[in-house]
């Protein structure tokens, strides 16, 4: 059984909303998805969509607390109503009460294996209480139950997911969406297998891990990007297996569990999964980078100033973020299933190739050279050959010498990579790795104190190092909670 969980995020559910002198509307809320709040705010309100504009972003966390409409529709209502803006924040105890929850799982496993410790039968069954209402409940009992082997491939698997609608808070999106609650159950019957065939926690994971390209658990093509065993590797070196406590109560038990992470990411083969983004030079000299995402703290600004930067060979002051306003940007998708950090990459890298040579071709007009001969710099432009630094053009000049019709541009609409699985929704990207943990508890009192953690994820390329390794400590002590 696994428990209720709340995402705890520093800002509750709330903002503003006022009418418009021509009639249009704009929400100010905390969302994950501007486009999509605002489409669902159009048939609420039997408006169009044009006439409403979402700015969801910059927020104060969210974790898929905030993956579906809150307070928005209230504050929208009031606001046509009285033709006055309106404020409405939940207090932390509103919050509690109103707010998503992460879906508790009863969940029965029988898994089965031979005297070698290789898995043969997986039988799952989970009832998930979903509370008075859906919200995304039935997506993640789905990408439960597409969870239900772990990164194990079993030869003969049985699954059943039922979703209870009961009398508890309305339970829905939470970091992990389903995997996690799988994960814990998969990797305690692997720890007892382990037991029974007189194999290490490591040894019998090692016997049983996915080999890169081979299908996905409902049979569908997975990205080439595996790098499980090497995470394996780095847990069964962890120092938390050695490690001794000097001030060790005589009354408590000390030891070390570990875990594999195995998650999907994207919105599955099944679902509309449309993302983009756009880059432009503007009239100040800036290089603007508009995505449809959310800040959520989770990092996304750095991120898109060091990936644009990056690809165009300018620094990250020159770039400036617009996100989360769907008047001002793009639809970029959710922020949401891990989707953040590949579109802000692919973006840069397609549309920052076509607005540096756009930039450049402007630029060798101006100082009347080859833009062959020319580069982007930090500042502007400078010489291709020359590693002085110095800048022949400044951004701000160049933007001065164009009309602002004329300035660079580059937009790009793209689906979020996915297989062409139909039986089912099917993830095709996922993201691996392991976890430690060094508990100590207390044989008289119950009590329970974590000692040490240790997380290794399996990254590509890192966008920007500090909000990484953010990411990952907050979903270490997130864990925790959970």
């Amino acid at each position: 059984i696994t428990s209720r969980q709340m995402h705890g995020f520093m800002e509750t559910e709330g903002g503003y909303a006022r009418p418009e002198a021509d009639g249009s509307l704009s929400v100010f809320v905390g969302g994950q998805h501007g486009a999509r709040d605002r489409l669902q705010l159009s048939r609420i309100l039997a408006m169009p969509e044009d006439a409403i504009r979402v700015v969801t972003s910059p927020t104060g966390g969210a974790f898929g607390g905030k993956d579906e409409l809150t307070v928005q529709p209230a504050l929208a209502l009031l606001a046509l109503k009285s033709g006055r803006p309106v404020r409405l924040q939940l207090s932390r105890a509103e919050s509690m009460l109103a707010g998503v929850k992460r879906n508790p799982m009863t969940i029965r496993m029988r898994t089965g294996c031979d005297a070698e410790g290789r898995l043969l039968v997986q039988e799952v069954d989970v009832l998930s209480d979903c509370g008075a209402y859906a919200s995304l409940s039935p997506g993640v009992l789905e990408t439960a139950m597409e969870h239900a082997a772990g990164p194990y491939p079993v030869a003969h698997v049985e699954t059943r997911g039922r979703l209870a609608y009961t009398n508890n808070g309305v339970c829905g999106a939470f970091r992990g969406f389903g995997a996690n609650q799988m994960t814990y159950a998969v990797e305690c019957q692997m720890d007892e297998l382990a037991r029974l065939c007189g194999l290490t926690p490591v040894e019998i994971r090692r016997r049983n891990l996915r080999r890169p390209g081979t299908p996905g658990f409902l049979g569908q093509q997975v990205a080439p990007s595996e790098r499980l065993v090497e995470m394996l590797d780095a847990a069964e070196s962890s120092p938390l297996w050695q490690a001794t406590e000097t001030d060790a109560d005589p009354d408590e038990v000390i030891g070390v569990g570990m875990a594999m992470n195995y998650q999907g990411n994207g919105l599955g083969s099944m679902v509309s999964d449309p993302a983009g983004g756009r880059l432009r030079l503007t009239e100040e000299g800036l290089i603007e980078a508009a995505y449809g995402l959310d800040e959520m703290g989770q990092g996304l600004h750095t991120s898109i100033r060091a990936a644009v930067a990056d690809q165009l060979g300018c620094s990250r002051d020159d770039v400036v973020p617009m996100t989360g306003d769907t008047m001002l940007a793009p639809d970029s998708g959710s922020t949401t299933a891990s989707r953040g950090g590949y579109v802000v990459w692919r973006v840069a890298r397609e549309a920052g190739a076509a607005l540096g040579a756009d930039i450049l071709a402007a630029a060798a007009v101006v100082l009347d050279r080859p833009a062959d001969d020319l580069k982007i710099i930090p500042g502007g432009i400078g010489e291709r050959l020359s590693n002085s630094g110095d800048v022949l053009l400044s951004f701000a000049d160049l933007a001065a010498s164009m009309l602002p019709e004329a300035l660079p541009v580059a937009e790009i609409a793209f689906e979020f990579p996915k297989n062409d699985y139909s039986a089912g929704n099917a993830r095709y990207i996922f993201a691996y790795g392991a976890c430690l943990a060094r508990v100590a508890v207390n044989r008289v009192t119950g009590m329970v104190r974590v000692l040490d953690l240790s997380q290794h994820t399996a990254a590509g390329p890192i966008i920007d190092v500090a909000a990484y390794l953010g990411q990952m400590e907050g979903g270490l002590v997130q864990g925790l909670g959970f």
